[in-house]
């Protein structure tokens, strides 16, 4: 590290840290083949993270719980886990020792294993790991076969070793692995110095009755979702932004395996400045055409959809704005595959068909001058035939680019396509007739804040057609993740606090 800067410094011990932990991580599950009973899990390490923590991430390491063996045995699933595993595993030993999960890791692993990123005072975030310990003595003998030889230090009245830029600490049947000054204030809380996560308010409110099955715990505050998460990008970062809402404090977050798949708990505590989200029995989606990729239903434009409206740009996006008014009820986003770009379409129902023609009449005007280049011609609307007298008022640009929308049978339907609205209009089946759309939805419940269906396999297959291939981390995970075929996600909650259940299909 010589030479490098202290942001890269710091950003490398960050990478280091969540290695650690995962391969730790990898080795425990690995090795818990025992079973028991489905308990609720271990939940000490809040105890000793700081109460300023950004995002932490709890995992329950007990052999003796069934939801671990659970979550092993679907992890075991994945072909490139074992790989992944070991490769995690061989960083951890320090070089090219290989490392024997049941004779190396499981004699000395506790039954709780943690990553916690801090609030430092800086740009970059402080990292602590904090691994619950069963036999210290072998757990040292793990870290010694490390070539780096450990230098020993004292602080108050406890000792750490430093590893280069790591600090290790064990205190009180835990080994504490991260930058000196995030291992010395985690000696300084276990000694009754400083206030701890697990006696934040928020993140009690939001840990308080998570499943008793869950296999994994992660929570993240506001700051933390936007500091750390938001900037990663790619799958992190658009799930960062699915979930940044209007006056958000912090979400929690539970994991477990079941049967057939996986269930994810979203809890999201609000404050001042939040956007109330309205309930509703979800109807809609019985007229999203079967086969469609995805579909997402809320009542009115907020929160979920409202960040999607907002993060959106072009004249879908100024035309829902625009329509507020007119969305007012449940509102369903449809997207179907197409070439050469998904057709992205919404749905509503309307009391008045003349209020809500004259409504988006009112904008075409306008939406034409938007989307006209300075000094270019404004493109004109025209009407195409849908059949059955209904017709759709399409807007065609010059990059080939559509917008159209119909007023028909109550419905008032925005798309990218005329044939959206087509295959909206004239859908003989709808998504609900799906195997899909029934793992993961069938039990929904009769009413929410939000209702949504991902058809997995079609996005991956979208995601090749437009580059994925040329990814090399996606073609090494790419058998992995077509063994997810589905995701459902329904939420309900009020202005102080909502909950959202997302199940994965993995059969």
């Amino acid at each position: 590290m010589k030479g490098a800067s202290l942001q890269q410094r710091r950003l490398g011990l960050l990478v280091l840290a969540a290695v650690v932990v995962l391969g730790l991580v990898a080795a425990a599950l690995d090795a818990a083949l025992g079973g028991g009973d489905d308990v609720p899990p271990k939940t000490k390490a809040a105890a000793i993270a700081p109460s300023n923590t950004l995002v932490f991430l709890d995992i329950s390491t007990d052999g003796e719980r069934e939801a671990v063996d659970r979550a092993s045995e679907l992890l075991g699933r994945f072909g490139g886990y074992e790989g992944q595993r070991d490769a995690l595993l061989k960083r951890l030993s320090g070089g090219e020792q290989k490392v024997n999960v049941e004779k190396d890791v499981e004699p000395w692993m506790g039954d709780e294993a943690a990553l916690a990123f801090t609030e430092s005072g800086t740009a970059t975030a402080g990292s602590l790991i904090l691994i619950e310990v069963d036999d210290v003595k072998k757990a040292r003998a793990f870290l010694a076969r490390n070539p780096t030889k450990p230098l020993r230090a004292e602080y108050k009245d406890d000792s750490f070793e430093r590893y280069g830029q790591i600090a290790v600490a064990f205190k009180d049947g835990w080994m504490f692995v991260g930058q000196e000054g995030t291992v010395q204030a985690a000696l300084d809380r276990t000694n009754g110095r400083g206030r701890t996560l697990s006696q934040d308010a928020t993140y009690k409110r939001l840990t308080n009755d998570l499943p008793d099955g869950r296999v994994a715990t992660a929570y993240t505050s506001a700051a933390g979702l936007q500091r750390l998460l938001l900037p990663q990008g790619d799958i992190i970062g658009g799930l960062a932004g699915f979930l940044n809402q209007p006056g958000m404090e912090a979400i929690a977050m539970s994991v477990e395996a079941r049967e057939g798949g996986a269930r994810m708990l979203v809890k999201t505590a609000f404050g001042n400045g939040a956007n109330k989200q309205g309930t509703f029995k979800p109807k809609l989606f019985s007229n999203v055409p079967e086969g469609a990729m995805a579909y997402y239903g809320v009542r009115g434009i907020s929160g979920a959809l409202g960040n999607l409206v907002g993060q959106a740009s072009g004249s879908a996006a100024t035309v829902l704005g625009r329509l507020r008014n007119e969305l007012k009820g449940e509102v369903a986003l449809v997207i179907e595959r197409d070439t050469p770009a998904p057709i992205l379409s919404v749905i509503t129902r309307t009391d008045d068909e003349a209020r809500s023609t004259k409504a988006l009449r009112d904008l075409e005007d306008p939406l034409s001058a938007l989307v006209t280049p300075r000094g270019g011609k404004k493109p004109g609307w025209r009407d195409e035939d849908l059949g059955d007298g209904v017709k759709a008022r399409i807007l065609r640009l010059e990059t080939g680019a559509t917008l159209g929308y119909a007023v028909f049978d109550d419905r008032l339907v925005v798309s990218t396509s005329a044939a959206g609205i087509r295959h909206i209009k004239d859908a003989d089946g709808s998504i609900e007739d799906g195997d899909t759309f029934e793992d993961v939805l069938g039990d929904r419940p009769g009413t929410v804040s939000s209702l949504g269906f991902l058809d997995f396999s079609q996005l991956l297959e979208l995601g090749e057609q437009t580059g994925l291939n040329d990814s090399r981390a996606y073609l090494a995970a790419r058998e992995d993740l077509k063994k997810i075929r589905a995701v459902g996600i329904s939420s309900s909650g009020d202005g102080e606090e909502s909950t959202a259940e997302i199940l994965l299909s993995i059969p």
